[in-house]
């Protein structure tokens, strides 16, 4: 399982941050429209879900830690307590990952290629670090630039849709071809 205990960058900022992200912009980014399929992995607190749940899209949580899900589920998110290594089920419109793929890569790559290939029905969505020291975040040497994530996502079948670079993150959306 992915354990913030076992990962201490991993921090879970319950609505508050040591950086700002437009976080309207990146709900924009998506092209949420009502009625998808979201699947947030690694989505914690639900930070993002309520705001894609908001856009009227059906979204479900995946996290390996119960962060408030009885309130998140009284919102109208479903919620599965699971590591993402070991996660297959279900068909998801979007597959949306904030600050979790480099994680995901280092712990289990091969499982998690093959399960986003085998869940995401049309787009997968990854908001990460870039690779700058700016004093908070995972470790250098632990985050991905963004070609080698382009290059991780044609092996399973997709392509950069566009992405967009933000302060101190990329933002990357990869359409099933």
């Amino acid at each position: 399982m992915i354990m913030a205990d076992n990962h201490s960058h991993v921090r879970r900022f319950h609505g508050k941050r040591p950086f700002e992200i437009d976080d309207e912009a990146v709900i924009n980014f998506l092209d949420i429209r009502k009625g998808m399929s979201v699947l947030d992995v690694g989505g914690a607190d639900g930070y993002y879900s309520l705001k894609i749940a908001a856009r009227g899209a059906t979204v479900t949580l995946l996290d390996a830690h119960d962060y408030n899900f009885s309130e998140l589920n009284k919102a109208g998110i479903r919620t599965i307590i699971k590591d993402f290594c070991n996660f297959h089920e279900g068909n998801y419109d979007i597959v949306f990952m904030a600050h979790v793929y480099h994680d995901l890569v280092h712990l289990c790559k091969i499982n998690v290629l093959d399960n986003l290939s085998k869940i995401t029905g049309k787009y997968i969505a990854n908001l990460d670090f870039t690779k700058e020291d700016f004093g908070f975040g995972p470790p250098i040497g632990e985050r991905l630039e963004k070609g080698e994530v382009v290059e991780h996502m044609k092996t399973i079948g997709f392509r950069l849709k566009k992405d967009v670079d933000i302060p101190y993150h990329y933002l990357q959306l990869f359409e099933r071809e």
